[in-house]
């Protein structure tokens, strides 16, 4: 072959790359052109929820060309039930782990968890028994009798006071009377003396405490009786939205993991965006803790076993019929 045929060869192969690659671009401009910019995120009052709040307000989320509009609901299994039925895309790291394993038992390969929120026993409180400032209670053997404040609508929360009243040789609603509440009345419920004692989740307890409403019987509950760390809240998606809107997804988690990042550099800046998403306010939002927040990718061997002994405790106590897997339920880019 000589020069000329060679030189002729190479552009014509140079062509074709080039309108492969042109006609390729195309498509994927195209395709993502197609997919949702505007995002529903389901939301609870709770301080679970700090890395959307921060990402809405450091406009994390406008960044990535995303309108994210945040649904509120007053109780975790509202939040499934929106995502089951496709009334929002996904749920902030507030939403509840353990009904998320409840519904993905029950309803194979509908939601994956791409965050999680939570505490250990020692240093970052997620959640606490607490009491009246002037209670007589002053163990856990002293429930006794008495009325104990849940999250309202939840087994996720019924399931862990069952739990912990059983590793204290207390029966639920027998020996200790069970009262489903909102999350925003609790504090309330507690000081009018409507319940005794309620097991409760922040940034409750650290409302109850701040306005002397009453006191901590047990701090870090459930990461002292059910798992350690533990990962209360959950950040939970739609998989069929994540398989339709690829891209609008990897913008969402992008501006998710950004403000977790932020959170951590700087948790004391971070806090301030509590306020209006919470009821904390200005004299008690100082004193809120940052919970442990971690995406999908972050998770180690120890937040998956200890996050699937506090799944084992639904079968436990029969809410589902088998075993919840945790780690199947983690979100991946490629399910």
């Amino acid at each position: 072959m000589n020069k000329k045929a060679i030189t002729y060869s190479i552009i014509f192969v140079l062509c074709l790359a080039g309108a492969l690659f042109y006609s390729n671009h195309n498509e994927v401009k195209q395709y993502v052109a197609t997919e949702a910019t505007k995002v529903k995120i389901a939301s609870l009052p709770n301080v679970q929820g700090l890395p959307v709040y921060v990402a809405i307000e450091k406009g994390y989320f406008k960044d990535e060309g995303l309108d994210v509009e945040l649904v509120k609901f007053e109780a975790p299994n509202q939040i499934i039930d929106a995502l089951l039925q496709g009334q929002v895309d996904l749920a902030h790291p507030g939403g509840a782990t353990g009904i998320a394993g409840i519904a993905d038992f029950k309803n194979p390969g509908k939601l994956k968890i791409y965050a999680v929120a939570g505490g250990d026993d020692s240093t970052v409180q997620n959640d606490a028994i607490v009491v009246k400032k002037d209670s007589p209670i002053k163990t856990i053997q002293d429930l006794k009798g008495k009325k104990l404040g849940i999250m309202a609508g939840t087994i996720q929360w019924q399931t862990i006071a069952r739990e912990i009243l059983d590793k204290n040789n207390l029966t639920y609603d027998k020996d200790v009377k069970i009262v489903e509440i909102a999350l925003g009345l609790q504090a309330q419920a507690l000081a009018t003396g409507d319940i005794d004692a309620a097991l409760i989740i922040e940034p409750v307890p650290t409302v109850v405490k701040a306005k002397r409403i009453g006191q901590e019987l047990v701090p870090f509950a459930a990461a002292t009786y059910i798992a350690n760390p533990f990962y209360a809240g959950a950040g939970i998606i739609r998989v069929d939205f994540a398989k339709e809107n690829p891209h609008t997804t990897k913008k969402v988690m992008n501006a998710i993991a950004k403000a977790m990042k932020d959170i951590r550099e700087n948790p004391d800046a971070d806090r301030q965006y509590l306020k209006g998403y919470t009821q904390l306010d200005d004299t008690t939002i100082t004193k809120a803790p940052i919970l442990l927040f971690k995406m999908y990718n972050e998770l180690d061997e120890k937040d998956i076993t200890e996050t699937q002994k506090f799944y084992d405790i639904f079968t436990k106590w029969g809410v589902v019929n088998g075993k919840m897997d945790f780690k199947q339920l983690i979100y991946s880019p490629s399910n």
